[in-house]
């Protein structure tokens, strides 16, 4: 963690909660108890219909916790796909877990010790792997593959760790082996997307360097005490750019699909803070406009515009 950020844990935890924040945490409790019951019914009892439900939770938290979406490109292959991100905070799991459909976390196996948030993401039917024990390789390989031939798609975060949000730290080519499974698994007709997700307007301005420990997940911060200060704030907008699949047998090789990977999604984070800070408001005006014309976005024209 950066010297920066060294004295995040005390502050946390130096800070009260603010009535927003304790009306939110209501509103989480109270929402999530029905729909959670009913996840785990689902996740039982119909193994293939399991992602609807789960959906509507992440699309509740995230407007109870005041997270606006925008999107920018498309999902556009209809099989299976292995989506490739950078990783900001536990806030991921949540954006992309209400967005991305029939899509389940790749997680290291610690995390589903790890109390109520390892029930959490049992009941996103996330997949658990020991990168530390090649005897389970053989069990784990067999677990994706099942995944992947029941139609589910997969997200994984090939940093293998959190950042503050304003920069991509290199991909592992070790964490895509599970591209190279589950590509065999699917007849090679599994698509792997990188997809940027980065984190650009706080209250209503673009967010500043000071101000990412607020939404990024950093050093030893104790998951409740962030996520009450994350509820203190009143709304957070989130960009999430979806950029040019690719498949493993283009790239070739591990080491060639987590380069193209990372500097798409490096890519994908400095747009995002040009189109900030440089456009603000016009961005969204714009994509305002041209849906109600009836057409989609042009990512080309918008960059165009930006590139000015």
């Amino acid at each position: 963690m950066a010297v920066e950020y060294g004295g995040l844990k005390s502050n946390f935890k130096a800070q009260g909660w603010t009535p927003l924040g304790a009306l939110r945490m209501g509103c989480i409790f109270f929402a999530s108890v029905p729909i959670l019951i009913l996840q785990a019914g689902m996740i039982k009892f119909s193994r293939k219909r399991w992602w609807p439900v789960a959906a509507f939770w992440h699309r509740t938290m995230c407007r109870i916790l005041g997270l606006e979406i925008r999107v920018l490109g498309a999902i556009k292959h209809p099989g299976p796909i292995l989506y490739a991100s950078n990783h900001v905070s536990w806030l991921d799991i949540i954006i992309l877990g209400g967005l991305l459909e029939n899509a389940s976390f790749i997680a290291k196996s610690e995390m589903a010790q790890w109390g109520f948030l390892g029930t959490m993401c049992g009941l996103h039917k996330t997949v658990f792997v020991n990168r530390t024990r090649r005897t389970d390789a053989k069990n784990q390989a067999d677990r994706l593959t099942d995944r992947i031939k029941d139609g589910d798609s997969l997200i994984l975060f090939p940093e293998g760790t959190s950042t503050d949000g304003g920069r991509v730290v290199p991909f592992k080519s070790s964490l895509f082996s599970v591209a190279e499974r589950a590509d065999e698994a699917s007849d090679h007709r599994l698509q792997i997307q990188p997809l940027t997700l980065a984190f650009t307007e706080m209250n209503g301005i673009p967010l500043v360097r000071s101000q990412r420990p607020l939404v990024a997940w950093l050093g030893d911060v104790e998951l409740f005490d962030h996520l009450r200060q994350f509820l203190a704030l009143a709304r957070t907008v989130v960009t999430i750019e979806y950029h040019k699949p690719i498949t493993f047998q283009e790239a070739g090789c591990r080491k060639t699909l987590a380069t193209y990977c990372e500097q798409e999604v490096r890519g994908g984070l400095e747009r995002a803070a040009r189109l900030e800070m440089r456009m603000g408001r016009r961005a969204e005006r714009a994509s305002s406009a041209t849906e109600e014309a009836g057409s989609e976005p042009d990512s080309g024209r918008l960059q165009a515009h930006l590139d000015t």
